[in-house]
């Protein structure tokens, strides 16, 4: 079998934001067998970066030092008993329209989250409706040394955006509770979910998602907007008009562009309410004086 390893890989190919330099090492692992060998044979001092569908994610301009593993083979999708196993690469939406043809729901509120199940359960990914971790039984995965371990829901502890895994951990599926229903009702509320997401979300531009997290009692978009930045652009970066929460890319963005706006967004949310806005989105790369990933 041949390994698929690409050298210096164009990140804005493989980001939401079409943002990112070039990974230095780019691995797709065919399977569990194949990623576990490269774990087992790295170099401990090499870094690497998990990689999904690349949402909730600014790469900088730089790159990436180390490897860069995308889990987009890891498909599998399988139904015992009303429980779900299904791989870290399956994407969500096409998932939750599986689910929903099949007459299985409880995953509804993830609609419209361009994510996959890996990074959706490492993110805690939610909306209003919910969080994985409401549904989720077990994360499978490979820790850094290359072991297959799996640890139940009850074992890892999440918190907002985040969850709890030993340092280097590299999840390759989880399991997930459903409840049968009616499919036409399922269909319905995720046709509900993705009609708010297009009416209050810039879904027709790239874009990492939310850039911010909210904060306790308040929302971040509301912030950003009344301290008058919907519309405020540098370069090619631009804080949508459509949702103050949101950083878009109108074409030739660059990762030192975002930067440059969010920083400006931080100090006048700042100066304006006095709350200091924490980042959502991941960075990953080098884009100041000791911020490596």
């Amino acid at each position: 079998m041949k390994r698929d390893m690409r050298l210096q890989e164009p990140m804005a190919r493989h980001t939401t934001f079409r943002i990112g330099g070039p990974a230095e090492r780019f691995f797709v692992p065919s399977g569990i067998g194949d990623l576990r060998a490269f774990l087992e044979e790295r170099p401990r001092e090499d870094p690497i970066t998990l990689l999904g569908a690349g949402s909730n994610l600014l790469v900088s301009d730089e790159g990436i030092r180390g490897t860069v593993i995308h889990l987009g083979a890891f498909q599998s999708v399988r139904v015992e008993n009303e429980r779900l196993l299904a791989g870290a690469g399956v994407m969500l939406p096409g998932l939750l329209q599986q689910l929903a043809r099949d007459g299985l729901g409880g995953l509804e509120f993830l609609g419209g989250i361009p994510g996959t199940v890996g990074g959706g359960v490492r993110m805690n990914a939610g909306t209003e409706g919910g969080w994985i971790a409401d549904r989720l039984l077990s994360v499978t995965y490979l820790d850094a040394s290359g072991t297959l371990r799996r640890q139940r829901r009850e074992e890892i502890t999440f918190g907002y955006r985040q969850m709890a895994l030993p340092r280097g951990a590299c999840i390759v599926g989880a399991e997930f509770r459903l409840e049968p229903d009616d499919p036409m009702r399922i269909a319905e509320r995720l046709r509900e979910r993705m009609a708010d997401r297009r009416k209050r979300q810039p879904v027709h531009l790239a874009s990492a998602g939310c850039i911010f997290k909210n904060p306790p009692g308040d929302a971040a978009g509301r912030l950003i907007e009344a301290a008058g930045l919907k519309g405020a652009r540098v370069g090619d970066a631009q804080v949508s008009s459509q949702h103050a929460n949101f950083v878009v890319n109108r074409g030739k963005a660059r990762a030192a562009d975002v930067l440059s706006l969010v920083r400006r967004i931080q100090e006048r949310v700042r100066q304006e309410s006095g709350v200091e806005l924490a980042f959502e989105i991941e960075m990953v790369g080098v884009f100041e004086k000791g911020a490596v990933s």
